[in-house]
């Protein structure tokens, strides 16, 4: 005959198991809190997660307990809850992403817009990099350049050189107008040195305020072996060798005698201002030049072909009265360049 079981007194061994687990469940909260860091509401979610926990606990605390004692037949085995350890995902601390880095620059380089002016370099229109020149060759370098600014580039815009070898070039207007997205063409009249080698100079666009802007460009040309001095040539049968003088080219006598006849124009004003074109007129006294640079305020605005005597002054902005202009012509070879020849004038 089965004996009745006698009540259990003491806790289900399976309550300690579940409170194990709740304990875990309750350290695994606490550190992920701890790891995501917390400003001063950090202590209420901890608080918040132990109520949780503290219930979760008592519920499947009070599921355990068994509701009366249930007899058992002697001799049948009794099930034993056994606790299964299942792998538990490790937290993945966020990590800031990683932000790329970017690198830029130009081959020609630059100082980039300056108001609504920018530029950038097309290609080499004349003396492309590397051309071999003669020592005291003329040269005409032609560069296109693009306007990427939004606003028009005025003639009396300038090429100025910035460093490297100038090779006798300077500031000089570009003498056309180019419109915003547009290219066009600016050159500057250079003279290569009489030393052989590799020379470079870099030039830059200025507005009419004096900033340059937008990207450099250069000249890069490679100076030959002199071809000046003196030949010596062999003759057949002759006992010394025959001695013949090179000619050498000098640089040209200067213009003399230049004149200007301006026609002003006034825009009206209250405090009028005018614009000014005109004609500049010279004496050639050379025969050997290879063209004149014209000037107008020390700034070289144009070139001339060799014995010319005259030069057209294009139509230039409005400006003050009375504000002094000086023209001045300048006879150029190979072999250098003369004097500038000056002759002042003003509107009206």
């Amino acid at each position: 005959m089965l004996k009745p079981m006698k009540p259990q007194t003491g806790m289900p061994r399976n309550l300690f198991l579940w409170i194990l687990v709740g304990l875990l469940v309750i350290s695994g909260v606490i550190a992920l809190v701890s790891a995501f860091g917390g400003g001063d509401d950090g202590a209420d979610e901890v608080n918040a997660v132990y109520t949780n926990a503290a219930a979760t606990v008592a519920a499947q605390q009070q599921g355990l307990l068994p509701a009366s004692p249930t007899a058992t037949a002697a001799g049948t085995p009794t099930a034993t809850a056994t606790f299964l350890a299942l792998p538990t995902a490790s937290p993945t601390l966020f990590t800031n992403p990683s932000i790329p880095t970017t690198s830029s620059g130009s081959s020609s380089g630059g100082s980039g817009a300056v108001g609504c002016n920018n530029s950038v370099f097309v290609s080499d229109v004349t003396y492309p990099d590397d051309t071999v020149v003669t020592p005291g060759q003329a040269i005409k370098k032609t560069w296109k350049l693009q306007n990427t600014g939004s606003c028009a580039w005025t003639p009396t815009y300038k090429v100025t050189f910035i460093s490297g070898s100038a090779m006798g070039g300077v500031a000089t207007a570009i003498g056309i107008t180019v419109a915003s997205g547009a290219s066009g063409d600016v050159t500057v009249d250079m003279i290569a040195p009489a030393t052989a080698g590799e020379v470079i100079g870099y030039w830059i666009l200025t507005n009419d305020s004096g900033q340059n802007f937008g990207s450099n460009f250069y000249v890069q040309v490679k100076v030959g072996g002199t071809t000046t001095g003196t030949a010596v040539t062999s003759t057949p049968g002759a006992t010394t060798p025959t001695v013949t003088a090179t000619s050498v080219t000098t640089a040209p006598t200067a213009a003399n005698n230049p004149t200007v006849t301006l026609t002003c124009t006034s825009d009206g004003g209250v405090t009028p201002q005018y614009k000014f074109s005109g004609t500049l007129a010279w004496e050639d006294l050379s025969s050997d030049e290879t063209g004149f640079r014209i000037y107008i305020n020390g700034v070289v605005v144009n070139t001339t072909s060799a014995n010319a005597t005259s030069y057209a002054v294009p139509e230039s902005a409005f400006m003050p009265a009375g504000t002094p202009l000086v023209f001045g012509v300048e006879a150029f070879n190979v072999a250098g360049s003369a004097t500038t020849a000056t002759v002042s004038s003003q509107c009206p």
